[in-house]
């Protein structure tokens, strides 16, 4: 660190350039280090609140982020870099509406900042304003088209159409802008996308595929080691292990709906969030941010991915209950139960059936084929680096497989599993069974089902349930075979 912002006294200026500048760097350790050093008229400055909201955030401190985001929006007069600041912590925070507000304010404030016009795109989707939403990315794209993740986010809006479509756009910019690999990697998503909703299937998968090559050959990644982890995970938190875990307590607890992405988790989240007295919290960390540290904090300290599954096995789990529960928290309202749907919830449903005896686990299934096509298609941030090889993605399938397999034998009725198919075919009849298999009791009423969305579905699950995705990865089958023949060998050794 240089400079001494423990001297910055009513000087606020000089912190808040080392604190922006750390935050820029993504290093909100130190960002919260500095501020733990700043005097008490310096922290009250909201502009330097707004950096402490964010500093926390990015640290998953989220009662501390959301407290200083709320504080430092009751100014007057907040600058717009600050108000980007709340907004993007109230975002970490899953505050959607907070975030919005943040972002219009800003973008008031600074019209012509397209980072800020972003943010405010892509709050307004997690809201379902895909309108305002789609008018702000067309004022950024018009005004920076080389603004290359705007042209994904616009095309995932909504369904395009014969009329009104990107399609020539799109074609043009990748012969003619010369775009960096990162770019390309998001017109190829938005072309393929764009192709799939004109029908026009040969083209949308040839787009996919491009992006999908492109992203695996910029990434270090081994799937055998995910195989093994999955493999190792099943070896520690064996049968003895779930033994304790296979009923649930009937006390209201949290919901976890796991399971791979892009099975329908966030359809069953709305449906489930519509029809009980449940507050839906999206796909939250912290469940394996409280194990792991728990772990590393244990007896015998973790070493390696290995020693920390171990050791992950091996700790008291109900600490690691209490302690998820405490992490949560902030974000709870007065809601008896709530949802936590962050899909890796798989590779922790026995911690979490031992660690949280109310809880209920809820698998949700799809047909490997339809689910793999679906992660092929879909360009994640950081996480599911398989998903773009085919072979990867059936390998890893495979092995997540002989997973949930070991889960339902050891949890046996603990685990609750939906298929998909069944959710779509009949969503009132399988929302109610597994409303039961919760413990949740229905209720009359929209509930939670209005809820912000923001998953990669939060455009998809506001439109009525529909069975067109069922079997989509058929009219493929002549292009999907590097992914059949893997998943014909469920079998296959770790």
């Amino acid at each position: 660190m240089t400079g001494r912002p423990q001297d910055a006294g009513g000087r606020p200026g000089e912190a808040l350039a080392q604190l922006h500048q750390r935050l820029r760097e993504r290093r909100p350790g130190e960002a919260l280090a500095l501020l733990a050093r700043l005097d008490a008229a310096t922290r009250r400055d909201p502009r330097v609140q707004a950096c402490e909201a964010y500093a926390a955030a990015l640290g998953g401190r989220i009662g501390q982020a959301r407290g200083a985001a709320q504080a430092a929006l009751l100014a007057d007069g907040l600058d717009a870099l600050s108000l980007d600041l709340a907004g993007n912590a109230l975002t970490l925070c899953h505050d959607a509406a907070g975030a919005y507000d943040a972002f219009a304010r800003a973008a008031r404030l600074a019209p012509h900042d397209i980072e800020l016009l972003v943010n405010l795109a892509a709050a307004a989707r997690f809201l379902g304003r895909e309108a305002e939403a789609e008018q702000a990315l067309d004022e950024v794209l018009a005004r920076a088209p080389t603004t290359w993740r705007a042209w994904r986010n616009r095309s995932e809006l909504r369904p395009q159409t014969p009329a009104d479509n990107h399609v020539e756009a799109i074609e043009r910019l990748l012969r003619e802008a010369r775009p960096p690999w990162q770019g390309e990697v998001q017109l190829l998503f938005a072309l393929g996308k764009e192709y799939e909703d004109l029908e026009q299937h040969e083209q949308a998968f040839d787009a996919f595929a491009r992006a999908a090559a492109l992203r695996r050959g910029r990434m270090r990644y081994d799937v055998q080691a995910d195989v093994e982890t999955l493999a190792q995970i099943t070896e520690a938190f064996d049968a003895a292990y779930c033994a304790g875990a296979r009923a649930r307590r009937g006390t209201p607890g949290p919901v976890f709906i796991l399971g791979l992405p892009r099975t329908g988790s966030t359809l069953l989240e709305r449906l489930l969030a519509r029809s009980a007295d449940v507050q839906p919290l999206g796909e939250l960390q912290q469940f394996a941010a409280v194990l792991v540290e728990a772990a590393r904090g244990s007896a015998a300290p973790a070493s390696g991915k290995a020693g920390l599954i171990e050791a992950s096995a091996r700790i008291a789990p109900e600490p690691v209950g209490r302690a998820y529960l405490d992490a949560v928290r902030p974000l709870r309202d007065a809601s008896p139960a709530f949802i936590d749907k962050l899909p890796l919830n798989y590779l922790y449903a026995g911690a979490i059936a031992r660690a949280l005896p109310d809880a209920a686990v809820i698998h949700v299934r799809r047909k490997a084929a339809d689910v793999c096509w679906a992660m092929f298609k879909t360009l994640f941030d950081e996480a599911y680096p398989f998903s773009y090889d085919l072979a990867e993605l059936g390998r890893y399938h495979n092995a997540y497989r002989r997973l949930l397999a070991h889960w339902r034998e050891g949890l046996g009725p603990r685990l609750v599993e939906i298929a998909y198919e069944d959710l779509v075919a009949d969503p009132e009849l399988r929302t109610a069974e597994v409303l039961a298999a919760a413990g949740l009791k229905a209720q009359a009423g929209e509930g939670g089902g209005a809820a912000p969305v923001m998953t990669a579905s939060a455009s998809q699950v506001r439109r009525p349930v529909h069975q067109r995705s069922v079997d989509n990865a058929a009219r493929h089958a002549h292009r999907l075979q590097p992914l059949f023949e893997v998943l014909e060998q469920p079998d296959e050794a770790a």
